[in-house]
């Protein structure tokens, strides 16, 4: 989505859906684990169609845009005017859905990121529109960050999201991630990757945009 916060259109419906989602998550009880996770879905999808409304029906805009949303409400944010500027905060955008991922094959991807002694954390077989992406983070031994990168089976092809990325921040990511949408894209996800603090934009990566390697 590209432009500024004027243009996203709040309007008196959305400003309803956003103070219902804020009633959903004061009322959850933490001690009820099944009332927890009715009134925190419950919120999120109020937070939702909000999003959808102010993303003119575009999913993978909706998300980033509910994404800061509930996340301030988990954060305990509860004035409708800081809660309007964070749906409204152009600096959580997803990227434009049309950006394409730099793929390359297995060859090609293991001779430019050769395996090396350490671990693979596996975030999933879960991404992209046909929930059916791996998304993975390679670190080296005793290290605390490393390579993050997706896989399409269908394709048996691999791109690189972050060449040298902390594992706090995609951890933090990823939470958010599945607070939101599990099958979100592997750009959305990026993007919300570089939205977590203190994290600089690695050489070749455009915050919502994965450059080829």
């Amino acid at each position: 989505m590209t432009g500024g916060a004027d243009s996203l259109r709040w309007d008196p419906g959305v400003e309803r859906m956003i103070a219902l989602s804020r009633g959903a998550h004061r009322g959850v009880d933490q001690r009820d684990d099944l009332d927890y996770w009715y009134r925190l879905g419950q919120g999120d999808a109020y937070a939702f169609a909000a999003a959808l409304v102010l993303a003119r029906g575009v999913d993978s805009h909706a998300f980033a845009v509910s994404e800061p949303v509930t996340g301030a409400l988990s954060d305990g944010v509860t004035e409708l005017g800081e809660l309007r500027d964070a749906a409204l905060d152009t600096r959580h955008r997803a990227a434009d859905p049309d950006v394409a991922l730099a793929w390359l094959g297995p060859i090609q991807f293991h001779q430019q990121h050769r395996a090396v002694p350490g671990i693979e954390l596996d975030y999933g077989m879960r991404w992209g529109s046909n929930g059916d992406q791996r998304v993975s983070l390679r670190l080296l031994v005793a290290a605390d960050r490393g390579l993050l990168y997706v896989y399409d089976p269908t394709w048996d092809e691999y791109a690189v999201l972050f060449r040298d990325i902390p594992a706090a921040a995609v951890e933090a990511a990823f939470t958010r991630a599945g607070q939101s949408d599990i099958h979100m894209s592997p750009q959305s996800f990026a993007a919300i990757v570089a939205q977590q603090p203190s994290i600089p934009a690695p050489v070749g990566h455009v915050v919502g945009r994965v450059m080829e390697p």
